[in-house]
């Protein structure tokens, strides 16, 4: 099956079929000098990016940290950029390029991100002979109009471990058009045209992926603000793909549909590289839903101790699959930070979203956490289907009788591979679609979508409005203080005020 922009998210999401194939695990003939690019994304953030810096990121481009492992397991010469933590620009980039001259140069992006990246690729095109490939979220969600939007010469629809080895294993060869067409989950031009393969079936077996290239990055430069340690080192972990639930906003089932994991002694291996090898004691596991697997994490813990590693550690889960024994068991391995997503705090509203949780889930999971002493975070929408000026303060009101000392306010946007673009689309839940310019769709200071009798400007001071609610409380204010030390609540405050306070 050939992949289509207007193929419903409904039966993208049930299309789970796997193999038995990893490229990587055979070494290539002729080694490549290949690039791969996170580009700039701090100005998504709009009038949030210093809160963003401080709150928000720098995340560790796991994704293309992954592709970088495989390729280098491959035998190919593989270097990244992050273009925010190594401080490029979209000029500087460019520059950079020309003086290294590699063979290949990949890009990942985002939806927000994805305008940046295609001016960076027009230029390389227009300036220099490399060759150029696109990956990430955005193309897989619409993988022919960003093809025809992009000038990249190859695009990666899905999971891209494989499709990315046989295309450098191809190109280092004396590879043609027929050589190209078989490879799945591919998109390329030759001689004008656009070609697009049939899909890629998703990876098997997790554990065969080479852990993540973190050597390849700064990785002392990605700082947070960690509870009871202040500023320091932190990276990111995955041990599983994909999510089970079906919220309307969110769009990971269209890149890994179904749910797979890794081992524990594979996740065991990889927390070993990160604590004993990079010497990073704090780490973020980003799995859509942590505690999904009860069993597992149970298993995980067990091999923690056994294997007496040190760290502290936070993450996402529901409210509604958390249990106190579990979380318990959790701190006791250094859990010191929790965060779910809340994202209203009406009912009628987590109904039409399909959040698929309760108001009392969550009241009754932050107060377990707060019990047990761990740290929570809640992240929030304003904009959803239904929304109104009232619902709205329903959801601060809500939000600020929880036991959480920490929030993520966010502007609804409805991404590409969403149920919700679709919704929006026909005007569900009293929803205006105002654009699909693709640099707009940022949850930061801007909305692109109206609802209800709520402007787009409305949802921006709303959400400013909902920031200063939250955090300049007395009680607030003291905890984050005292919670990472004062160093960081300085930081952090002024990030604050800039970004809230700003015209």
């Amino acid at each position: 099956m050939k992949p289509s922009d207007n193929e419903p998210i409904s039966e993208r999401r049930k299309q789970f079929i796997t193999e038995d194939y990893y490229p990587w695990e055979t070494k290539t003939e002729k080694h490549l000098d290949i690039l791969l690019i996170n580009p700039p994304s701090a100005e998504v953030y709009g009038s949030f990016k210093a809160a963003a810096k401080v709150g928000a990121s720098p995340q560790m481009p796991l994704g293309i940290l992954y592709i970088a492992g495989v390729l280098e397991k491959a035998g190919h010469k593989v270097s990244v950029i992050d273009c925010d933590i190594d401080g490029f620009t979209i000029d500087t980039i460019i520059e950079e390029i020309k003086k290294r001259k590699p063979h290949m140069i990949g890009f990942t992006a985002a939806t927000p991100v994805f305008e940046i990246t295609k001016e960076i690729i027009k230029r390389i095109k227009k300036e220099t002979s490399i060759i150029t490939m696109l990956g990430g979220f955005h193309i897989t969600a619409l993988p022919v109009q960003s093809m025809e939007q992009c000038p990249a010469d190859f695009g990666f629809y899905g999971e891209a471990e494989c499709t990315v080895v046989d295309l450098a294993d191809c190109i280092s060869k004396n590879y043609g058009l027929d050589d190209l067409k078989k490879i799945r989950g591919l998109l390329f031009r030759h001689e004008g045209k656009l070609y697009i393969n049939e899909k890629r079936p998703l990876i098997k077996d997790l554990d065969r992926l080479p852990i993540p290239a973190r050597h390849l990055v700064d990785y002392k430069k990605y700082i947070w603000s960690v509870p009871k340690k202040g500023l320091v080192p932190v990276t990111a972990i995955t041990t599983q793909r994909g999510c089970p639930f079906n919220c309307i906003f969110c769009g990971v089932q269209t890149i890994f549909p179904g749910v797979r994991y890794q081992s524990v002694p594979r996740i065991i291996d990889e927390l070993k590289s990160i604590v004993s090898d990079l010497n990073i004691t704090h780490i973020q596991f980003q799995d859509d839903t942590m505690t999904l697997n009860k069993r597992k994490m149970e298993d995980m813990i067990q091999a923690v101790k056994d294997n007496h590693l040190e760290f502290t550690w936070e993450g996402y889960t529901r409210a509604n699959i958390i249990t106190e024994d579990l979380l318990k068991k959790m701190k006791d391995i250094g859990l010191n930070r929790l965060s779910f997503g809340v994202e209203t705090g009406n009912e009628k509203i987590l109904k039409a979203i399909k959040k698929d949780c309760d108001l009392d889930s969550y009241k009754k999971a932050y107060k377990l956490c707060y019990d047990i002493g761990i740290e929570t975070r809640c992240s929030v929408m304003f904009g959803h289907p239904f929304e109104t000026k009232e619902t709205i303060k329903e959801t601060i009101k809500f939000i600020n009788k929880l036991k959480c000392y920490q929030a993520y306010i966010n502007i609804t946007t409805p991404y590409p591979g969403s149920e919700l673009l679709e919704l929006a689309k026909e005007g569900f839940g009293g929803i205006k679609l105002l654009t699909e310019d693709w640099k707009e769709y940022r949850r930061y200071g801007n909305s692109v979508m109206e609802m209800n009798g709520l402007t787009r400007d409305d949802l921006i001071m709303m959400q400013k409005w909902g920031y200063k609610k939250f955090y300049l409380r007395p009680k607030i204010i003291w905890y984050n203080i005292r919670r990472a030390g004062l160093k960081a609540a300085f930081i952090n405050g002024i990030a604050f005020f800039k970004s809230v306070f700003s015209k």
